[in-house]
């Protein structure tokens, strides 16, 4: 692939620009930068899905402007997601099987009957090499986060392509599967003969995994180079690692909550269909405290967090908010009660600007001090209030982060739950995502955080509860 002088601006705001890169067959690239850097931007422009403001783009040779997204895929050139694009209700077999229907199928869409002779033999062979065949007959929705990455990568690799572009592959993979995750893909990769380039914001993964580095900042690249040169180079070093602001501050002193729990919750059990999910769980949060749900993906962090907003049924067990029996209470009504939410995968409305997803709860709960709440985030979060007015679908990632963070502040008064904050962000806006969870601990809000691990909070943190296949193993 070729990328010569490539542009895009959204209004005033620059995407992308002089952007020039050339790929040769066989290569492994890595894409590194800060959130709202110009990294998705980048795969989006030449994949076909924003067009560009200017600039050519060849791949095998042959200018790809202007074609569809479908048709630059059948060239051989694909792309995978952050957030996995699997058929939740289908189970994996059935998912490669429709991926490989439509690939077979010249012209098949979703609706298009599906012959399903001489195509199984295929899709065994493709569950063998990611290595997911033990998941052949469970539902998506019923995945761990790095089987649904496996299967999402396994479906847009079964075009063969001769170019694939990965958006944060190990995006919501725990520190102890992504290793594990990278060496399945990256060798079904080589198998294919695949060339690749992929989005990283794990260094630890683009050192294991990438020969080349292209770093963005501000919609241009200000480094492409071998990745040991790139990670060492001073522009690097400050607008993509920020490396000199990694010195940890002094841990806050111990606190003594006082007024009992915020939150208190006891024997709970979840399932999801006729799966059980969580199993006796016990936790609670003293008011005024931060604590930290810690475990690896498909523990029951995120099912616990949708349980206690009502988003899912409780089938045994208390959920105590105050005096409240939240198990009792209607979903919605969480917001008017004081609690915020930040879901891992941010749920912004995207018709919406930034400071309308932000406001969304007060709209919904007639809150009157709206505007002072709303300007009292901005002091927290100053870098959201600069980009209040972009519509949520023209932010990055980390910037769809932040604004989920701010809505939940928004009506977080009294509790603050907060689903893996820190996942799928570039280095230095996890830096900055601690220090405003440093500053909301000196305000003495309750907060319960969930992580993969503790390594960037653990100082923040007044309890710590571990959870594994769905029960507490530690903490209190």
């Amino acid at each position: 692939m070729e990328v010569h002088d490539l542009e895009k601006s959204f209004g005033a705001v620059v995407a992308a620009h002089d952007i020039n890169v050339v790929v040769e067959e066989g290569e492994t690239v890595g894409v590194i930068g800060a959130n709202g850097a110009g990294k998705t931007t980048f795969v989006n422009l030449v994949t076909g899905h924003l067009p560009p403001g200017g600039g050519t783009v060849e791949f095998m040779g042959r200018s790809i402007l202007g074609h569809s997204v479908r048709a630059i895929a059948r060239m051989g050139l694909c792309r995978s997601f952050q957030v996995p694009q699997i058929f939740l209700s289908e189970t994996v077999f059935d998912n490669l099987m429709m991926a490989f229907g439509i690939a077979e199928q010249e012209g098949a869409t979703l609706l298009t009957p599906l012959r399903e002779d001489r195509r199984a033999a295929r899709v065994e062979a493709h569950l063998a090499r990611y290595q997911i065949a033990e998941y052949r007959d469970v539902t998506g929705a019923a995945l761990p986060q790095g089987i649904r990455k496996l299967l999402d990568i396994a479906m847009a690799t079964v075009r063969k392509p001769r170019l694939l572009m990965l958006d944060e592959p190990t995006s919501g993979i725990s520190a102890e599967e992504k290793f594990a995750i990278m060496d399945i893909l990256m060798q079904a990769l080589r198998e294919e003969q695949t060339t690749v380039l992929f989005i990283e914001h794990d260094m630890e993964i683009v050192e294991r995994y990438v020969a080349r580095v292209l770093a963005f900042y501000q919609g241009e690249i200000i480094c492409d180079a071998p990745t040991r040169e790139a990670l060492r180079d001073e522009r690097v070093l400050e607008y993509v690692l920020g490396r000199e602001h990694a010195a940890a501050s002094p841990a806050p002193a111990p606190r003594s909550p006082s007024g009992g729990d915020a939150l208190a919750v006891s024997d709970l059990d979840v399932s999801i269909g006729a799966t059980p999910i969580l199993r006796g769980v016990h936790l609670s949060v003293p008011s005024g405290s931060m604590c930290g749900l810690i475990g690896r993906n498909g523990a029951g962090k995120t099912t616990f967090m949708r349980a206690v907003m009502g988003a899912l049924s409780i089938r045994q067990g208390r959920v105590q908010f105050g005096d409240v029996d939240l198990a009792a209470a209607p979903a919605h009504r969480r917001a008017h009660m004081g609690i915020g939410f930040m879901p891992e995968d941010r749920r912004l409305v995207p018709e919406l600007t930034a400071e309308e997803n932000i406001l969304l709860p007060v709209w919904a709960t007639g809150a009157d001090n709206a505007g002072e709440r709303l300007q009292w985030i901005y002091g927290l979060m100053p870098e959201v209030e600069e980009f209040r007015h972009r519509g949520a679908t023209s932010l990055s990632g980390g910037q769809q982060k932040f604004v989920a963070f701010a809505r939940a502040l928004m009506c977080g008064t009294r509790l603050l739950l907060l689903d893996e904050p820190g996942e799928g962000i570039a280095p230095i806006f996890a830096q900055r995502m601690v220090e405003i969870l440093d500053d909301l601990k000196k305000e003495g809000l309750s907060v319960l955080v969930a992580e993969s691990n503790d390594v960037h909070i653990a100082r923040l943190l007044d309890r710590t509860f571990v959870i594994e296949r769905g029960s507490i193993v530690e903490g209190g």
